[in-house]
């Protein structure tokens, strides 16, 4: 083999294996809300239903779903995505944006539904603004996450009563960690 040959080889090579540790990096999808499922105990505060009154955008008092009940939840099943098939579920957290109305800090807890066992969080808490908050969320029954669970997961929202107070929810997604499948590509194909 000659040296310019050789060079190329070589290049080809780390050409592949770059491609390869850049497929094996650990990617995010967002997954909006598809339904209101069960229990729907929150009202429409404001917007057209519940599922857009949650979804992207974040428009803060323009759409949003309301609360002042103890123990209240609001569950969604959610929509299809766009993960490719032989990826690896690493992590599922909720994301939610929500504000308390009356009487200081509301708090309130996100959960994860699947196969009818439920996996809840610790609480969330936010004053008279709204709040960002991305709580992880276990595998509900435990185990390892699988890319077919997100065919039946639903997401839930429920409120922790604190006196008189009353919160505003105006997001509610779930966002997934996880690693795509290598690349498809054949090493020989490359030389």
């Amino acid at each position: 083999m000659r040296g310019r040959e050789f060079g190329d080889v070589i290049v080809r090579i780390l050409a592949l294996l770059l491609s390869l540790i850049a497929a094996s990096s650990a990617l995010t999808a967002t997954i909006q809300v598809a339904a209101v499922t069960s229990p729907d105990q929150w009202t429409l505060g404001a917007g057209a239903d519940k599922v857009v009154a949650v979804n992207s955008p974040n428009d803060n008092d323009t759409s949003y779903i309301a609360c002042s009940v103890a123990d209240d939840i609001e569950q969604y099943s959610i929509a299809s995505n766009s993960i490719p098939v032989g990826s690896s579920i690493n992590s599922a957290s909720v994301y939610t944006r929500c504000k308390s109305m009356a009487g200081g800090t509301t708090r309130w807890v996100v959960g994860l539904k699947l196969a009818g066992t439920t996996s809840l969080s610790g609480y969330a808490l936010a004053g008279y603004s709204y709040a960002d908050n991305t709580t992880l969320v276990s595998r509900p029954g435990g185990g390892n996450w699988n890319l077919s669970d997100l065919t039946t997961l639903e997401v839930l929202i429920k409120f922790r009563f604190d006196a008189t107070r009353h919160m505003r929810c105006t997001s509610l997604w779930l966002i997934v960690d996880y690693s795509p499948p290598p690349s498809a590509g054949n090493f020989f194909e490359v030389f």
